[in-house]
């Protein structure tokens, strides 16, 4: 098996062959950095509120988000939003127990924002069933981002929920029967600091046609019940989490 530096030099090369030597860096809706804000607004459709009020968040990534808790004010938003210039916007909210998002009230306000706007719509999913999807997709939602966890005791210690991840696989296969670009999120360290199910979250994502693939560093929160916890250094991720897996996605770029 090649060392961390091989393996790093063979990610390298297959980057600058596939896309070339230039950097794109992006910078969130939610973020500002040297007077420099992202016009990537978030929204959340939840406001604050989650019930699952995961070990790692607690709902508090919702509270800077712009809040649009009934259809009528998320248009308003949404206009608002393209009227300042944005390129587009992430809808996100919290999940009830069942790790959804109320997704069918909001439908037809997404249709109407994408019919006056040209905004590019992006939704933080949570779990979707084959219905829900297809009306996503033809509200006209573009993206859908979807955390990705490969281990059943993380999922349910973490998140508390009390069933498997194959219902995250089941979302995927369901977004992409209808056809809606997917891209998964994970979390390395979700574990209380530790790397255990991230290979076989690759694993699971290296099933459907991915284009992108978002792997993060667990970022502790104050307030929550994994601050404090170690978190993987940079190099356990890149070793542990290796993208071999990830390189033979059917549909991957």
């Amino acid at each position: 098996m090649p060392n961390l530096d091989e393996q790093l030099r063979q990610a390298r090369d297959i980057s600058w062959k596939r896309f070339g030597r230039r950097l794109t860096v992006y910078l969130p809706g939610m973020f500002s950095y040297s007077g420099l804000s992202g016009d990537y607004p978030a929204v959340s459709i939840t406001g604050s509120d989650c019930a699952l009020q995961c070990d790692h968040c607690r709902g508090i990534i919702l509270e800077p988000m712009v809040s649009a808790m009934e259809p009528d004010i998320l248009v308003q938003k949404g206009l608002g939003i393209a009227k300042k210039g944005n390129q587009g916007i992430l809808i996100s909210g919290g999940c009830d127990q069942g790790g959804r998002l109320p997704w069918k009230r909001f439908i037809p306000a997404i249709k109407e924002i994408k019919k006056k706007t040209e905004l590019y719509i992006s939704i933080h999913c949570g779990l979707v069933d084959e219905p829900v999807a297809s009306d996503l997709k033809g509200a006209g939602v573009d993206q859908a981002l979807i955390d990705v966890i490969g281990d059943d005791e993380t999922y349910q210690r973490i998140y508390h929920v009390n069933f498997g991840i194959s219902r995250i696989e089941d979302s995927m296969g369901s977004l992409q029967k209808a056809g809606i670009p997917i891209v998964p999120h994970i979390v390395c360290g979700l574990h209380f600091g530790e790397i255990r199910g991230e290979r076989k979250a690759i694993e699971m994502i290296s099933r459907f046609h991915v284009e992108q693939v978002v792997i993060v560093s667990l970022m502790t929160i104050p307030g929550t019940p994994l601050w404090g916890v170690h978190t993987p250094e940079p190099e356990e991720i890149a070793h542990r989490s290796s993208l071999k897996h990830a390189l033979r996605c059917p549909g991957s770029a």
